[in-house]
């Protein structure tokens, strides 16, 4: 019997929607040198762990709905995942390369042998990527349920431990691993595109909603005995976060854009603001009372948070068309309206496109 959706988790997809067109804003805010920098952190850091917060937000409906200890068949699970990821990233693939090729008035992104590379590396628009590592957690998924039944005996001592090796791979990959550099040019390449394939940056988080998932009640009865610390340590983690961006500029010189690159979501501060950001909001939104409308905002932006993340980057180029024709600039006002617009576009495709046919919708938004 299929268990009850959880709330929670639906209006966490809208929340980290929200935060993911958020920071694809603010690389367009940041044609204009002399951005706003508070409106700047919180477009790009403030909303940083909403990205990895989809692959937990994965992991937890994966085995809230299918637990270690059910009877898994691997093949029927790679024939759902296959309909619901692959054919969407493989046509919008397609569509953002066919984009690309007009504008730049060749085709040859769109060549089989070039195409395929895009393929590999989400490389076909700047999102895509994240459905690459999503269809290699699926590829190993008997991997991770081996993994989550040997967490399930002693969870809170093996996630710590996994919680530290996560934090030294990210950080050697995001601060050391520059100097690395390869004879062969092709493994050059594959090295410098890891962030597009490897699954190793984000294990702990995706994990960890695994473990939410596996003993949801007794997780949320204690997160919710906990709250108050909870808040505490989110606020924390969220201070840390933005008081390294802003000391990074202030003392280090960095530019805004080497602020960004430097405190992400793989930053020890990220990794700690992602695991604490998730915590928070699935509790904060269990605990919290809404009205109707508030609640019909959340469950319809969590729904369509699918669609909306394959199709904002298009409302995006347009926006940003808009205003090139517009002669206007990346002012505050104009990057917080675009914002805005970029999220009421994107839903209204969204729900367009539910409309078409089954037989299309399927391959389009895999449902």
């Amino acid at each position: 019997m299929r268990k009850p959706a959880i709330p929670a988790i639906t209006y966490m997809r809208g929340l980290c929607m929200l935060g993911v067109i958020g920071i694809h804003v603010g690389s367009y805010a940041l044609a204009n040198p002399t951005i706003n920098i508070h409106l700047l952190g919180l477009l790009e850091i403030v909303s940083r762990f909403t990205v990895p917060a989809f692959f937990f937000l994965s992991a937890f409906g994966l085995f809230y709905h299918t637990s270690v200890e059910d009877d898994f068949s691997y093949s029927d699970f790679l024939r759902r995942r296959t309909q619901v990821v692959l054919y969407p990233y493989i046509v919008w693939t397609i569509l953002y390369t066919a984009y690309n090729a007009v504008l730049a008035h060749n085709a040859w992104g769109l060549m089989p042998h070039v195409l395929g590379l895009t393929l590999l590396f989400g490389n076909g628009m700047y999102h895509l990527y994240f459905l690459v590592i999503l269809l290699w957690f699926y590829t190993l998924m008997p991997l991770w349920r081996w993994a989550l039944r040997s967490i399930l005996k002693a969870p809170i001592v093996l996630m710590t431990i996994l919680f530290f090796v996560q934090m030294a791979v990210n950080y050697w990959s995001s601060y050391m691993a520059g100097s690395v550099q390869f004879s062969q040019e092709w493994l050059q390449y594959i090295f410098s595109m890891r962030l597009n394939y490897f699954v190793g940056f984000y294990i702990w988080i995706f994990l960890l909603g695994g473990l939410l998932a596996e003993r949801f009640d007794a997780m949320l009865e204690w997160i919710d005995a906990h709250g108050f610390g909870i808040t505490v340590g989110f606020i924390l983690s969220l201070v840390a976060m933005l008081g390294s961006y802003y000391y990074v500029m202030a003392e280090w010189g960095y530019t805004r854009l080497e602020a960004i690159y430097t405190v992400h979501q793989l930053s020890p501060q990220g990794l700690v603001y992602t695991g604490m950001g998730c915590i928070f909001f699935v509790w904060a939104f269990t605990v919290s009372s809404m009205s109707d409308i508030v609640e019909t905002f959340w469950t319809e932006l969590g729904n369509a948070s699918y669609g909306i993340y394959l199709v904002h980057p298009f409302m995006l180029i347009l926006l940003d068309k808009v205003l090139q024709i517009g002669g206007l600039g990346y002012t505050t006002t104009i990057v917080v309206l675009m914002y805005v617009s970029a999220v009421i576009l994107s839903f209204g495709v969204t729900k367009g496109l539910e409309t078409l046919p089954k037989q299309v919708r399927a391959y389009v938004l895999g449902k």
